[in-house]
This record gives C-alpha cells, structure tokens and sequence, in this order.
C-alpha cells in the first residue's frame, strides 16, 4: 500500500520526506510497525499531536485529557485577576465552604 502511495506521488512529481514521516500503531497490544521507503525505516513513535488532539499508541484519551485540563487551568489563572478585582467574588473561599458543606470531610 506504501509503495503504491510512494509511486502515485512520484507520477506527480511529489516526494515523501523519510527523515519528516512517522508511524504508530494503535492498539491495546502496542507493537513497532516496520516501514521501508527507498530502504530507510520509517521513526516509530508512541504518541503524536494531530490537529490539537493527542494521539497515543494504546487509543486511551488520559493524555488528552490531562493536556486539555492543564490548559484549561493555565487560561483560568490569567483570567483570575477579573475573578478577584473586577468582580470582588471570594473565589476560593466561597469554594471552600461549598465543598465542606456538600462532602463534610472535603477540603480545599
């Protein structure tokens, strides 16, 4: 299937770039995937970012997820001023006293 995309861009005038071009395999059983074009092996890799998600080689989201709530509390902290200033709201305490009441023991 590779040498055929490989010979399809050559009839077109387009090269692969060997040493730009990775694979991966996902899978629950990971395993490297042995890939030649013009007898260089493609780079296996474990995970990658495409377009903003984050791909791993097991197909688990935990990645993602992690990355999506870190930049999530990275864009709350520079919007935490206005919490604090503008609006005078007691983030953190009012937070506080929510949880100890909804969960008894659960402090923040």
């Amino acid at each position: 299937m590779i040498d055929k995309l490989i010979e399809t861009g050559r009839y077109y005038g387009m090269e692969m770039n060997v040493e730009k071009t990775k694979v991966m395999k996902i899978s629950r059983q990971p395993s490297p995937v042995t890939i030649t074009i013009d007898k260089k092996q493609l780079e296996n890799v474990k995970y990658f970012k495409y377009l903003g998600s984050m791909l791993t080689e097991d197909g688990r989201c935990t990645c993602e997820i992690k990355s999506r709530t870190a930049m999530a509390k990275a864009a709350f902290h520079k919007k935490k001023n206005l919490f604090y200033q503008q609006i005078g709201l007691k983030f953190e305490e009012e937070t506080s006293e929510m949880l100890r009441l909804e969960h008894g023991s659960v402090w923040c």
